[in-house]
């Protein structure tokens, strides 16, 4: 047995293998681009100003960070481009320009989920741009003296490594209280409970808990904490927002759609709705939209709306709901917390004014009887409760 395995593998010819040949060919190549036009005029197309920017430049910085490497040495940047991408790796990027092709795409056509999930990307409630705005909370507060500078020092000179912890700024520590007690069901996040980490002191043996599990527990709700946690906005960005949610700032509408160069040709399996709808400029309506969704994702069971100026200031409001805005407080030197809030009032069909309201009661007492009118004085009197009551004529 040993001596057929032994032949067997000694007649395999094995030649040795060269280095690994570029396997991008041109139709990916030239489907690399298409996406990439396709998803930047997409973002031309979002009915909020601030969305269409940062999602053109989310995905001009995708596509970028994907093609070159930065690295510096010793002080100088150097910027490496790849010249070629294996087929897994590639194969991955197309599928993932592809999803996010149809998410914007879906977006656009006024699908509730897809629409509201690129605002809370735009103005920092999710996505990258919502840990930039957390790593900016993240820096130390600065030293205002030299003596604070020689504590911190020391601190750090005497203790390990393993031992530092990582501790929250006033500014986190101010939106995390207020976080607390605000408690909004707009967060789409599990709610917050301890302002600070509530380590135990002792395991379950009731024994001094480890110096080690205290440190990698505080690290455990440090990090738990961030991911919950509400970034502020700057207050230009905040009082933007908070206009387009009251409806005091006027939106800019919708831009229109380019139309195709080409007329695609009508396919046997084409229905009357996607023949006669397919190579419209503007937006379809709401009953059309939901036909032709149907016809092509039969799967999907939400449904497309139209985007008027009432339907952006909800989405805008629950966006609005999660932004809080921080001011310093001189005379409390601490930091103030103000979170979104559209009041809405209710619009009365009447004026609520007494003599409106309570007119059509005149001449009625408290019991319901009718007072008795003088003639002369044209004026009303209360009846006498001994008399019968008057009835109406026939």
């Amino acid at each position: 047995m040993r001596r057929g395995v032994t032949r067997y593998l000694s007649s395999l010819q094995l030649k040795p293998q060269g280095p690994l040949q570029p396997t991008t060919t041109i139709n990916d190549r030239r489907e690399t681009i298409l996406l990439y036009r396709a998803l930047l005029r997409q973002c031309t197309y979002l009915p909020d100003s601030a969305a269409r920017k940062y999602m053109w430049s989310h995905v001009v910085d995708r596509f970028h960070a994907y093609y070159t490497r930065v690295t510096t040495r010793g002080g100088r940047t150097f910027i490496r481009k790849d010249k070629a991408l294996d087929d897994k790796r590639l194969s991955g990027a197309l599928k993932d320009a592809r999803k996010s092709l149809k998410y914007l795409q879906r977006a656009n056509d006024g699908h509730i989920q897809n629409l509201r999930t690129v605002l809370d990307m735009t103005y920092g409630r999710a996505g990258k741009r919502r840990r930039q705005l957390l790593s900016q909370l993240q820096a130390p507060d600065p030293l205002v003296d030299d003596a604070s500078v020689a504590v911190l020092s020391a601190q750090l000179s005497t203790t390990p490594r393993i031992k530092r912890v990582p501790e929250l700024t006033d500014e986190l520590s101010a939106i995390l209280k207020s976080q607390i007690q605000q408690q909004s069901t707009q967060f789409d996040r599990p709610p917050l409970k301890e302002s600070a980490p509530k380590v135990p002191a002792v395991n379950i043996w009731h024994r001094k808990f480890p110096e080690k599990r205290r440190v990698n527990f505080i690290k455990a709700w440090y990090a738990k904490t961030l991911d919950r946690l509400m970034p502020p906005l700057e207050a230009v960005e905040w009082d933007r927002l908070q206009g387009l949610a009251a409806g005091s700032l006027r939106w800019d509408g919708l831009v229109p759609q380019r139309k195709l160069g080409t007329t695609q040709a009508r396919d046997a399996g084409d229905s009357f709705y996607t023949v006669a709808l397919r190579d419209l400029p503007h937006r379809l309506t709401s009953s059309t939209a939901r036909i032709v969704e149907k016809e092509k994702h039969p799967e999907i069971s939400s449904r497309p709306h139209i985007l008027t100026s009432r339907f952006m200031r909800r989405l805008w409001s629950n966006v609005f709901q999660k932004c809080p805005r921080l001011d310093w407080n001189n005379e409390r030197k601490k930091w103030d917390v103000t979170w979104g809030n559209v009041q809405k009032q209710a619009q009365l069909a009447i004026n609520p004014q007494k003599e409106l309201l309570f007119g059509a009661f005149d001449g009625v007492d408290e019991h319901g009887q009718l007072h008795q009118r003088d003639v002369e004085s044209d004026s009303y009197s209360l009846a006498d409760p001994t008399q019968q009551s008057i009835k109406s004529p026939n």
